[in-house]
């Protein structure tokens, strides 16, 4: 799961600690990398990130998921169980 976020993203600073506690669940299961686009402007236009926050959702290298802006929590959790094929742990 990869997050591009900004520094002066209000909406950044509301998803991160929300996916911090939905990532928790999941414990090592699920691998995360928050990329700031102002520091790698390089890797969010390769990703082809129009805004933030914006989160991409990849199995196997293949990228399956991208859902921009902050959803709910349960939104989270769905997609990532349909990627990983499990029920987060509870």
């Amino acid at each position: 799961m990869v997050l591009y976020s900004g520094p002066n993203c209000g909406p950044c600073k509301r998803l991160k600690p929300m996916l911090d506690k939905v990532l928790d669940e999941y414990g090592d299961d699920v691998h995360f990398v928050e990329i700031d686009i102002e520091k790698d402007s390089e890797i969010a236009q390769a990703a082809g990130i129009s805004g933030t926050p914006c989160v991409q959702v990849f199995k196997n290298k293949e990228r399956i998921e991208v859902m921009n802006g902050v959803k709910m929590k349960s939104v989270y959790r769905e997609v990532i169980d349909k990627a990983a094929g499990k029920v987060p742990a509870r």
